[in-house]
Formats: structure tokens, sequence, C-alpha cells
């Protein structure tokens, strides 16, 4: 049986982890914290991969708590999301040892960022906030941003934004227990779907490798998965919209987690989908068709792993699979014991 092996435990941060992610190509992590810093880590030897070091500290871009970071798809800039409600855009010096400066604050949320997300393009970024709204900025040159699109149908605060791995197309995921799906119309964004089943706030969603499926994670203790089915589609899903397709629910996991789940990462190599939240426990799940002859309509979630007491007795806020098949073994983890940590799934 799989299982997840602690490679490194990285110590630095003064408050809790709010997020960890990596860099699209390198074994590099970024991660934040309540303690206003964004933290670069860096695996220091090929070999022996529980070898890491923190190479640059970003401070003083955010007067309150960075919620998120994220590279751009070209690992050239990081864009952090904070609760003083703006978005810093860091890039480093060409100097390969350099430090990290912020070369834009975008402002305009109301209330605190949650959340950021570059498009695969790396043309444009989605922010999201406690505002209830979702921003869209177009990247034009000298470090400008415009705002393309401001979204307001969640009713409620919004939690999450990850764009398609391939496509212009956004999904956003809300304390009203929600996920919209967005498109762009000759730059007009509209919400294209909304799916609806969870019984409480959507903490976090995440893509399949093929884009054509979204793993969700949600307070009301589940994950779902969700599938597009396109108009005209061979097994009679009605689309209810004329020419566009409609996501549906193919699977819910309930019972693996005993708290919230607040985070979820969904492999693009190796395809299994990583969990975790206030159980303190990591859990790693296969999705396979439960029907061959119809694929994608009905989902089998498959437990395969777990990690109890992953972070002591905290919370964990947040997982990510490294992004190729590379490294595509490890796994990062960021909780509230202000801890970040590396593993390795172990087939």
């Amino acid at each position: 049986m799989p299982r997840l092996e602690q490679l490194a435990e990285l110590t630095g941060h003064e408050d809790r982890v709010w997020c960890a992610t990596w860099h699209p190509t390198k074994p590099i992590l970024a991660t934040c914290s309540g303690d206003k810093t964004v933290r670069i880590w860096q695996a220091t030897n090929a070999q022996d991969p529980s070898k890491w070091q923190c190479t640059n500290v970003l401070e003083g871009g955010h007067k309150r708590t960075i919620r998120s970071v994220a590279w751009s798809p070209d690992g050239r800039q990081l864009a952090t999301g904070s609760f003083d409600a703006t978005t810093g855009i860091w890039e480093r010096d060409e100097d390969e040892n350099g430090d990290y400066e912020c070369v834009a604050t975008l402002e305009g949320h109301e209330n605190e960022t949650k959340s950021i997300a570059w498009s695969n393009s790396g043309a444009l970024l989605a922010t999201c906030s406690r505002d209830k709204s979702v921003w869209i900025w177009e990247v034009e040159e000298d470090n400008d941003f415009e705002c393309l699109s401001v979204l307001q149908e969640h009713t409620q605060d919004v939690k999450m934004v990850a764009w398609h791995p391939t496509e212009e197309l956004l999904a956003s995921a809300s304390y009203d227990d929600t996920i919209k799906i967005w498109k762009d119309d000759d730059d007009d964004w509209y919400c294209s779907d909304t799916l609806q089943g969870h019984e409480s706030t959507v903490w976090a969603i995440d893509f399949a490798p093929s884009g054509d499926q979204i793993v969700s994670a949600s307070a009301d203790q589940t994950l779902k998965i969700w599938k597009r089915f396109p108009p005209g589609n061979p097994l009679g899903i009605v689309t209810p919209r004329r020419g566009e397709p409609v996501w549906k629910c193919v699977a819910t996991v309930a019972g693996q987690h005993e708290r919230c789940i607040y985070s979820v990462s969904w492999s693009k190599a190796h395809g299994l989908i990583a969990s975790a939240g206030a159980d303190n426990t990591i859990r790693l799940f296969e999705a396979i068709d439960a029907r061959p002859e119809a694929p994608g309509v009905l989902v089998e979630i498959v437990a395969v792993a777990e990690a109890k007491e992953a972070h002591g007795t905290s919370d964990i806020n947040s997982v990510a699979w490294y992004p190729s098949e590379t490294h595509g073994d490890w796994l990062a983890s960021g909780g509230d014991d202000g801890s970040v940590r590396i593993w390795r799934l172990v087939q």
C-alpha cells in the first residue's frame, strides 16, 4: 500500500502557515504566514531530499497576515494576497542570490484578500476576497495590472480561486456553499455555472490534470468530484444553457475527515488527490471510473494512504503536490504550528 514518508520539517515562520506553493519547474517552495512574511525554501541536495534551506524572506510588503501565495507560470514572479486587502507582486533581482522586491501592489478589494491564482498563460491574475467579489486582472508590461472585471455573484466570502490547467476558465469557492465557473466572452466575464451540493463552506478547489473534473473540499467534512459534460454529450446529460457545458457531481467522499477540510490538491503527475484540514490528518485518494462503459459519469474515490497527526495537534491549512513528474511524489503541507513539512509518496 502507498504511504507518506516525512522528508523534512521546515521551521522559521513565527505564526501559522496559511499556504504552501511549489515553483512551476524547480524544487523551490514558497510559504506564507500570519507573521506577514513569505519564505522561500530550496532543496540543497538532489540526492538527499531531507536537506532544505530558507533562501529568502519576503517582508514589508503587507501590513497584515499573508493568506495566499502563488508563482507565475514562468516562475519569475510571486503574487501574495493579504488580510490588508491588497495583492503584492514580487520579483527577484537578476542576481541568482538576490532579494525579492515588491514591484506592484494591487488595490480594490474592500476586505481581506483570501486567494490569488495565475492563469496558465500568465496573462491573467484572479483574486478573491471576504468582500464577496472575484477580480480578474490583465497582466501588462512594466508590472502594470488592469482590472478587467469585478465578479459579484457570490453571496458570501470567497475563499479560493483556481484556473483551468489549459483554458481561461476560472472556478471560485465560497462561504455561500457553492462553486462558480467563470468564462470570458469578449472581455465580458460571466458565471456559466453554479455548482451546488455542499452543505457548508467550500474551502478549497483544484482541477484534475485533464481539466474536465474539479475536486472540492468543504467544512461539511466531504470532498466532491465534479465533471464537465459538454452539449450533445453521448451520455445524454442535459445542458440547460444553450451552447454551455454543465458540471455535475459524480462522487462524494464522506466519513474520511472528522472536521473541516481546508485544502485539497490533485496531482498533475500521478493523479492522486491529497486533502487535509482541522483533524490534523493528510489523506490520499484515487479517483476510479465506477462505470468504465460510461467514463466519468460515476466516480469511485478510494482512500489509499493517510498521515495522522501530520502537524501534531494543529490544523493543516495547506497541502500541495509538486507540479511535475520530476519530483511528483513530493507533497508540501503547512499548519497552525507554524511549520512546513515535505512528504514523499512511497509506493
